[in-house]
């Protein structure tokens, strides 16, 4: 880290120069006294002209040294950088060039991807989509292009994504492999099974496995995969997650304590000297975790949902104390919580929260069928419930409905308001027009 940091400060130290002295030369170029009053007029029918062509002598040789300035820092830049310029990373370069300029293709309605013996598992990436299958890993573009295809093996596929990379495994398997846009870069079979992964956009990931003393093990790799730090609890992990950056973490676990349950949420600092702090809740059962910002987390039990600082601080801590917490969201800036009581009418509701806890909305969901899915589209919410798909909006006033197939096996919305609906063979997209107000 030392070498990194001093590498940047010697090149912010040449480009400071090169600014100075460019700037230097441009102001001597052209600080050439012009004629005094009363000089003898300049006659501009002359073939040339002293003042004009000392100042266009002064403007080729400032040019000349620019030129030359330039140089010197390509080369000085290119020795400095040498570790980082290989071949393997031009030609990622080119790659991800490629695979970027597809994501600006026009929408596909239909993207097709293998059948799978097993459910396969997808994912949003990219403007496209990522479908992990039994034997095969295919990423497709948003115009249904197929530019990624790997044999696997999975019993149980899962995959976990960010911006740039994502994860697949097989859970409770023995195995996983990350990938980018066009390439399978690292494989690795581990010791004990995995139950579940996190990715952020540098590179860096979590796995969640076992060890022979612990009952869950967290896994922790630099953008560079080299494992950076390891986690040890005696209860079970529920949920794991990395912001974005992928310098924090944050996981949940749950054990039993003389009868009772006790969760504990764990927020570990990655970056720089590796810390972690620990905030434990008697009696509750934490289950989904993840970051509503870079720096702050929300973790839903099934009684309450907490927001936390990653250095350990609660922000908020909301008890919903006469209704159950039957699904939950948990997005940029964003958490929902669906909640059920059977003795109101309507049964249902939907309560949103802001990255600070503070309620943003809170609307009654009057649907007859049991919601099995919620998840966000930017700031809309969607939730699925049998053969209908629901939107509410921004700020829970408009509630809107689509049909959908009801054997489709995930839905998922983009921030642009369309949603791939996912079934075994292939996802058709719903765009926001399909979306009626109800």
């Amino acid at each position: 880290m030392a070498d990194d940091r001093d590498r940047v400060t010697f090149s912010e130290r040449i480009s400071g120069w090169g600014r100075s002295i460019a700037s230097r030369l441009r102001t001597w170029a052209g600080r050439l006294p012009l004629p005094e009053d009363g000089a003898e007029p300049i006659d501009l029918s002359a073939p040339s002209i002293p003042y004009y062509t000392n100042l266009s002598r002064r403007f080729s040789l400032a040019s000349l040294l620019l030129f030359l300035l330039t140089f010197v820092f390509v080369v000085v830049a290119l020795i400095s950088s040498r570790s980082t310029l290989t071949y393997a990373n031009l030609y990622y370069l080119v790659k991800d060039i490629n695979a970027s300029a597809l994501t600006v293709q026009a929408q596909a309605d239909r993207m097709e991807y293998p059948v799978s013996v097993s459910t396969p598992a997808f994912t949003r990436y990219r403007g496209g989509l990522v479908s992990v299958g039994s034997e095969e890993v295919s990423v497709l573009s948003s115009s249904g292009k197929q530019t990624l295809s790997v044999n696997v093996s999975y019993g149980t596929p899962a995959v976990a994504a960010s911006d740039k990379y994502f994860i697949t495994y097989g859970r409770g398997e023995c195995s996983f492999s990350v990938f980018n846009a066009f390439s399978q870069i690292r494989n690795e079979t581990t010791e004990f099974p995995v139950y579940g992964a996190a990715v952020a956009d540098d590179g860096s990931f979590a796995i969640l496995t076992r060890s022979k003393l612990y009952t869950s093990e967290a896994l922790f790799y630099d953008k560079d995969m080299n494992k950076v730090a390891d986690y040890h609890l005696n209860g079970y992990v529920t949920f794991l997650s990395l912001n974005p950056s992928g310098t924090n973490a944050v996981l949940t676990s749950v054990e039993d304590v003389d009868g009772q349950w006790v969760s504990t949420v764990v927020l570990i600092r990655l970056s720089g000297r590796i810390t972690a702090e620990t905030v434990s809740v008697k009696g509750a059962f934490a289950g989904v975790c993840g970051f509503m910002a870079d720096d702050r987390a929300a973790v839903v039990y099934t009684d309450r949902l907490q927001v936390l600082r990653t250095d350990g601080t609660v922000i908020a801590d909301e008890v919903i104390s006469d209704r159950d917490i039957t699904l939950c969201a948990v997005a940029d800036g964003r958490t929902a919580l669906v909640t059920e009581d059977s003795r109101s009418v309507p049964a249902r509701q939907v309560l949103v929260y802001d990255k600070n806890g503070r309620s943003v909305y809170k609307a009654d969901l009057d649907i007859q069928a049991e919601p099995t899915s919620a998840s966000f589209g930017g700031n809309m919410l969607f939730i699925r419930a049998g053969a209908s798909l629901y939107r509410l909006s921004a700020d829970g006033t408009e509630l809107s409905r689509a049909p959908i197939n009801r054997e489709a096996v995930a839905v998922l919305p983009s921030s642009d308001g369309s949603v791939l609906i996912c079934g075994t063979a292939f996802a058709t997209r719903l765009d926001a027009k399909e979306f009626p107000a109800s």
